[in-house]
């Protein structure tokens, strides 16, 4: 920062060292331009070398070029010169008046300008005579930052200062009119213009108050500052001469101390545009530098380093980059003078600078910078960009955001060794502001470390910011929405949840969403991602099943992944996951304005109700913070939108989407949304039923029992089942002998005695049919159930009551979940497993069961089927037998 001011002090300090290169020549056969003598100088007023750092003294620079050894005049006649000046040493040009061109050539030797516009003097050297006249401060345009001149002779050589653009010195430039026969001068700036030791050179007193125009570095390395005069001539045009000194004209290196004299108290204060907790906010940094500008003392020390680390929950806003852009280092253009050419977007507010330097008040911008293509190769980085008069200060600041609590420090180091008073940097505000305020309301400190040139040793200050608005923070009352997009009982359709958080909310780290009966996946014909995609989301596109969207950021306007233009982000199904038969793997590049902060893999394991087939969705904990960005979500979509994949219900009962939503801080919300499917009474419900009995057909023999149960697609799924078998058959309770508890059961530790039969079912949703043993297990009731545990891609249990109805058998399936099963098969052990007993022979008369069925869509599917057996195929055989 400090540099911009320093730039046209130092322009002209180097100009009057110019002036005295102004002489110099090249050889007229070679590349370099030989040097007779440079020197420079920096001395107190009894012409000893000025040691103190940060004094006044006066600058002299002394040139002599070679002389042609038989003729009069220089070897060659100097045309450009460029004198550079060491870091640190300036010059404040405001503190003389200003001498217009006109009035420069318009006397002898420049009379006419005023005495008050006098900074020096000039010796110049020729052939035949030595001349000294006045060096004067001249006005110059905007574009240029300072203007030296004198008259020789009726010859007006200009000096115009310059600014290095790699390291901000500065340098002092000056084509000197051809053959004018300089063979070499002497410069001197005074230190302190208006002093009256300056009256004899003046010819008279100065109006003008005392001030320093000179001002030594104000930093005390071991290494002698150096002073660099360059050069080229008419004869050789481009063929530049360099040499450079370190010490005065008295062979004194030019070696600062005293840095430990200097003054340096700097002040911050750091203040929020918006005093709402938890909302969007900008920031206006004040930093003052007060300036020691008495001529009899030393002046303040210059700012070497920043360091302003922002309270504890104060972190960057991710709703900041709607329509944020970033500024590249092409872009830039740093260590150029040339002008940025960032985009209008990546300007996040605005820098003034006061310097005593230069009268009028510098302006421009604090830009974002690329991420990973800035200085520092960091994700957070911004510059300053300020235009002076004739050159831009650009300046690089690395931001560092805490990785674990988001704290954002921003450091500004090597800043310019030129003095500033004020440095005002506004970010800007409003819902697209960088930053977000703490989630509580309070006073907030933020600490600041700046360090001069002059000492290692950082002065520490803190300045408080408070935020009083928008206190009623911290509560949790998320809201859910969700359904299908086309809520038509038994048809396919995507299905959408979407959860959504205000403002100053605790944030949302876990969701857990179940669906209502019924609601149900294709699986079959579907890829699934393995564990090892899954963990870095590589999932392949068959296994796609739906998008995400998510919204984070404070204020009106969050962020929104993926941005509109973007490919939208992906679901996918993968394979088990802690415990359940399948997951989720949700995959969302954090690709948001210019920043990508990678890919964030979340899975979400899938658990089904084995009764019912209800399924949960328990998402893995949701990142908080991502390098150093805080992830404040406000907007969390996934739809499942593959075709053919979501299965509507088929019964039309009002139900509900419920949820479970956990904060960061622990808290839980609840909230469901109500779900209802139509259309149920278009659905048909005609499910058959068939039973037939294998074995003894005699009384008391124990046959073995085979029911298939067929239903047709597209019709209501079956909501109950009741089977009473005909008073033929009893029930066995000789041969209930082992029965599985419900503790082993749910452990699925049933012992192997306790299997009475095997089940298969068929369902279009899945690639292969459900099958498993049946079991008896221990029931609440006086008989034990009937279970069928089927195991496949998911795992079901179909429980059965046993009871006795009207003197016979009846098992009910009351609980039989809303899914499509187009077969069902049951086979029951006979003989010495087997569960029915014949109480007459059954080949006496026909024996009907009842059945009772209910639809989910409320349809009855009741009949009654004859329960098939042997007794046709056994009195065949004996006509047979008869026959031989």
């Amino acid at each position: 920062m400090n540099r911009i001011w320093n730039f046209k002090s130092k322009a002209f300090i180097a100009m009057a060292a110019f002036l005295v290169t102004a002489a110099l020549a090249a050889p007229a056969a070679q590349a370099d331009l030989s040097f007779a003598e440079f020197g420079t100088a920096l001395s107190e007023p009894d012409g000893s070398f000025s040691r103190q750092a940060g004094a006044h003294p006066d600058l002299t620079v002394r040139v002599r070029v070679p002389k042609q050894p038989l003729a009069q005049g220089p070897v060659e006649d100097a045309r450009d010169i460029v004198v550079d000046l060491p870091p640190g040493l300036t010059g404040n040009p405001t503190v003389a008046s200003e001498c217009s061109f006109s009035d420069l050539v318009g006397g002898e030797a420049g009379t006419r300008c005023t005495a008050d516009s006098q900074i020096g003097m000039v010796f110049v050297e020729t052939e035949t005579y030595n001349t000294v006249v006045k060096l004067f401060n001249l006005a110059h345009g905007p574009d240029t930052p300072a203007l030296l001149g004198f008259n020789y002779e009726g010859v007006t050589p200009l000096i115009t200062a310059g600014v290095n653009s790699d390291d901000y010195t500065i340098s002092s430039g000056s084509i000197i009119p051809e053959a004018i026969g300089i063979l070499g001068f002497k410069v001197t700036v005074w230190g302190i213009p208006a002093d009256s030791s300056h009256e004899l050179e003046r010819g008279g007193p100065s109006t003008l108050p005392r001030r320093p125009f000179i001002t030594s570095p104000t930093s005390c390395p071991a290494a002698p500052s150096i002073f660099t005069a360059r050069g080229d001539s008419w004869e050789h045009p481009g063929n530049f001469a360099e040499v450079s000194v370190s010490s005065d004209l008295e062979g004194t290196p030019f070696v600062f101390d005293g840095c430990e004299a200097l003054p340096f108290t700097p002040s911050v204060s750091v203040e929020p545009t918006s005093g709402r907790a938890a909302g969007p906010t900008g920031l206006e940094v004040d930093v003052k530098v007060p300036q020691n500008e008495s001529p009899d003392g030393v002046s303040t020390a210059h700012v070497q380093k920043t360091v302003i680390a922002l309270p504890k929950g104060v972190t960057v806003s991710a709703s900041s980059a709607n329509g944020l852009g970033a500024c590249s280092l092409a872009e830039i253009r740093l260590g150029s003078n040339a002008a940025p050419t960032c985009p209008n977007s990546s300007k996040i507010g605005t820098v003034s600078i006061k310097t005593p330097l230069l009268k009028e008040e510098l302006h421009g911008n604090m830009i974002l910078a690329r991420q990973f293509e800035n200085p520092f190769n960091s994700l957070l980085a911004v510059y300053i960009a300020v235009k002076g008069p004739g050159f831009y200060l650009k300046l690089p600041g690395k931001v560092e955001a805490d990785p674990n609590t988001g704290q954002v420090t921003t450091i500004f180091a090597n800043t310019p060794q030129l003095p500033f008073e004020e440095l005002k940097a506004n970010l800007n505000g409003g819902p697209g502001a960088p930053l977000q305020a703490p989630e509580a309301c309070g006073t907030f400190t933020s600490h600041v470390e700046m360090t001069s040139w002059a000492s290692h040793a950082p002065v520490s200050m803190d300045t408080p910011m408070t935020f009083d608005e928008g206190c009623a923070t911290g509560g949790f009352e998320p809201a859910l929405h969700a359904g299908t997009t086309d809520p038509i009982a038994g048809r396919s359709s995507p299905f959408t949840l979407q959860v959504t958080r205000q403002d100053g909310e605790q944030n949302i780290s876990g969701i857990q969403a179940t669906l209502p009966e019924g609601m149900l996946a294709k699986l079959a014909g579907v890829g699934v991602c393995s564990d090892a995609q899954a963990a870095s989301g590589a999932c392949p596109a068959s296994s796609q099943v739906g998008t995400t969207t998510v919204g984070a950021g404070s204020g009106p306007l969050p962020i929104y992944v993926p941005e509109a233009g973007r490919a939208p982000t992906a679901v996918y199904l993968a394979g088990p996951y802690k415990g359940a038969p399948y997951s989720l793997v949700v995959k969302v590049p954090a690709q948001a304005g210019p920043f990508d902060l990678g890919t964030v893999t979340v899975r979400n394991a899938l658990r089904i109700d084995p009764e019912t087939t209800q399924v949960t969705s328990t998402s893995d904990p949701l990142p908080q913070i991502l390098q150093g960005i805080p992830i404040t979500y406000r907007d969390i979509r996934v739809e499942v939108n593959r075709p053919d994949f979501t299965l509507n219900p088929t019964s039309c009962d009002p139900m509900k989407v419920s949820s479970t939503l956990v904060s960061n801080q622990g808290r839980t919300a609840t909230p469901s949304v109500g779900f209802q499917v139509s259309s149920c009474e278009r659905l048909g419900f005609k499910p058959r039923l068939a039973l037939r009995l294998f074995g003894g057909t005699k009384r008391s023999d124990h046959p073995r029992l085979r029911a298939v149960l067929r239903a047709r697609g597209g019709e209501a799924n079956i909501d109950r089942v009741s089977v009473a078998l005909p008073h033929s058959e009893f029930l066995e309770q000789a041969h209930i002998r082992t029965i599985c508890t419900r503790v082993q059961f749910a452990a699925d530790q049933c012992p192997a005695g306790a299997v009475y039969g095997y089940a298969k079912a068929y369902t279009p949703l899945l690639d292969k049919p459900l099958q498993g043993p049946v079991y008896l297990r221990s029931s609440n009731n006086p008989l034990p159930d009937l279970v069928a545990a089927l195991h496949g891609q998911i795992d079901v249990e179909l429980a059965g009551r046993i009871d006795s109805v009207n003197g016979g058998i009846r098992t009910s399936f009351n609980l039989v979940p809303d899914a499509p099963v187009t077969k069902f098969v049951l086979n029951m052990k006979g003989g010495g497993k087997g569960l029915l007993v014949n109480s007459r022979n059954l080949c006496h008369s026909t024996n009907r069961a009842t059945v009772l069925m209910d639809g989910q869509n409320g349809k009855t599917a009741d009949q009654n089927p004859p329960v098939a057996n042997s007794c046709k195929r056994a009195a065949k055989n004996g006509r047979r037998g008869a026959r031989r």
